[in-house]
């Protein structure tokens, strides 16, 4: 940063001396090569243990914050005016009162616009978010509910976007990220939304996932096939099923993530039957291949994986 911004204490228009034990006390810990024995040094250095920084000058009669960093630093301004009564002054920005009885304190020019922040919310953030102030996160819509796929923003299926999207060209908040099986289908920007009506498979002739293995209903094959956001794998994705319904996909795993699963490793096991299962699965990395893809039943909460790799 290069703010500049002053701490000040008034009273009845003019500067008051804050209390300098105050002062030493506060910014004593964070003073490079410390503070003198008695008395403020004309101009200083701050150093936080979070690295942040700024260089200080002044007396009792008023400080000077210049090139400040936010952090620690700002807490140690927020914990000064509060010991003190002090106004904190940041540049171009409205003076910072710990009182409201202290504005007729403060000169005339600043009375109108100056605001009150109760000395237990003073805080470095709170200064900070003056000094920079960040917009309001944007509300996005709630998700549609995909009973195979629970969770498709844990699992990186699904995540934020402010592009319209590709199939019905309304900005949804959310894309679709996985992948799409269709000739003529966009590789990307399908909205969640378009997915979970039908919109997309019917427009596209699409389908979000490879296959599914194991004999369920044809409605329940509808319903992953072309209503439900796929994953990426290694290899083309599969579904699995259980208890004669499609499984509830978890997300991609390693042998790390695979250890709260016990169940999932012994269904693993059965795929890969023989003395080379264990080597195997300690070289499984969610992040690199092989890589196993977790589910779990709908009916009785059994998980289940598969593995692949190039």
């Amino acid at each position: 940063m290069s703010h500049s911004m002053y701490v000040c204490r008034f009273a009845d228009g003019q500067p008051a001396p804050m209390d300098e034990t105050a002062i030493r006390e506060v910014l004593g810990p964070v003073t490079v090569g410390g503070m003198p024995p008695t008395g403020l040094p004309e101009s200083w250095d701050l150093e936080a243990e979070d690295g942040g920084g700024s260089e200080v000058y002044g007396d009792a009669l008023g400080l000077t914050f210049h090139r400040f960093s936010a952090g620690q630093i700002l807490d140690r301004v927020a914990e000064l005016a509060r010991r003190t009564g002090a106004a904190v002054m940041p540049l171009d920005c409205p003076m910072i009162l710990t009182s409201e009885a202290d504005r007729r304190h403060i000169p005339e020019e600043f009375r109108a616009e100056a605001i009150v922040v109760v000395p237990a919310a003073l805080t470095g953030r709170a200064i900070d978010l003056l000094i920079n102030p960040r917009p309001e996160p944007r509300q996005r819509p709630a998700l549609p509910q995909f009973p195979y796929h629970p969770n498709p923003v844990a699992t990186g299926s699904v995540t934020i976007s402010d592009a319209p999207c590709a199939c019905c060209g309304q900005e949804r908040g959310w894309v679709y990220t996985g992948p799409v099986h269709a000739a003529g289908a966009p590789d990307s920007g399908i909205c969640p939304y378009c997915i979970a009506f039908g919109k997309a498979a019917e427009r596209y002739d699409a389908t979000f996932a490879d296959g599914i293995e194991g004999d369920v209903p044809e409605d329940v094959v509808t319903a992953i096939l072309r209503r439900t956001p796929g994953f990426l794998a290694w290899q083309s994705p599969t579904w699995l099923t259980h208890c004669g319904d499609g499984a509830e996909f978890l997300g991609l795993t390693g042998a790390k993530e695979l250890e709260k699963y016990p169940d999932a490793v012994d269904h693993l096991r059965q795929r890969w039957p023989d003395d080379r299962f264990d080597d195997f699965l300690g070289s499984l990395d969610k992040d690199d291949q092989p890589t196993a893809y977790l589910f779990r039943c709908r009916a009785c909460a059994t998980h289940l994986a598969y593995a692949d790799f190039t």
